[in-house]
């Protein structure tokens, strides 16, 4: 029995965590347990383990006297995430710059070649999961597995900015443009120009997710 609702338990996480990564839950929506209980049709206790574990994952928050609510997206959020995420990558182009073998070398390769084909014709979704698969890659083939679950801990989280941001802001970059710094050097085995390229891409990125919300936030404000 005892497995069978940790089964449970992990059903809801899942789920409610593909709702707030695809936005079917907004940020900084109120959460009730009450709602959600009759939405997903389980009782009280898996829906507040689920919360915790979605918590843990700072998707979402609790809020005393307020309950449960989505994660809000503001600067300290982005620059967080960025932060992380940003020295992850790095150290990932690194590693793999170091090491770059025939098989890491094809699998640079064809992920930089969907971010081209994604360019030139790709859906919304098609563009932000090649962009989303060429990190990922870069990081996967590093070699370093600790580094590797330290990524996939916050693979959340990054997905729901992603996905934030491309709603907002659809097609904002040229994928290879912002990507082609990043994949030459790691190409050429030059570990110092790989992790610059990334810390470039990094801080491009905040910039330009803080610099938007602010003017959304200022639009909303004169509405």
């Amino acid at each position: 029995m005892k497995l069978e609702k940790l089964s449970l338990v992990d059903r809801a996480v899942q789920q409610l965590r593909r709702m707030i990564i695809g936005a079917v839950l907004h940020p900084n929506q109120r959460l009730t347990e009450q709602e959600l209980c009759a939405n997903m049709e389980v009782g009280r206790g898996t829906v507040r383990a689920a919360l915790a574990a979605l918590t843990a994952e700072n998707l979402v928050v609790r809020r005393p006297y307020a309950g449960w609510a989505v994660q809000a997206v503001d600067d300290n959020v982005l620059r967080e995430t960025y932060e992380v995420r940003g020295a992850l990558e790095e150290l990932s182009a690194r590693l793999l710059a170091r090491h770059l073998d025939e098989p890491a070398k094809a699998q640079l390769l064809s992920s930089y070649e969907h971010l081209i084909a994604s360019e030139a014709d790709g859906t919304a979704e098609e563009r932000l999961r090649a962009d989303l698969a060429f990190h990922a890659g870069i990081v996967r083939t590093s070699g370093n597995d600790l580094l590797i679950r330290q990524y996939e801990s916050i693979s959340g989280r990054t997905e729901w900015l992603y996905r934030w941001s491309e709603k907002n802001w659809p097609r904002r970059i040229n994928l290879i443009d912002w990507h082609k710094p990043i994949f030459e050097a790691i190409l050429a085995g030059n570990e110092e120009a790989a992790a610059l390229a990334v810390r470039s891409h990094t801080y491009r990125s905040l910039h330009d997710d803080m610099r938007d919300l602010q003017n959304k936030s200022v639009q909303q404000d004169q509405e």
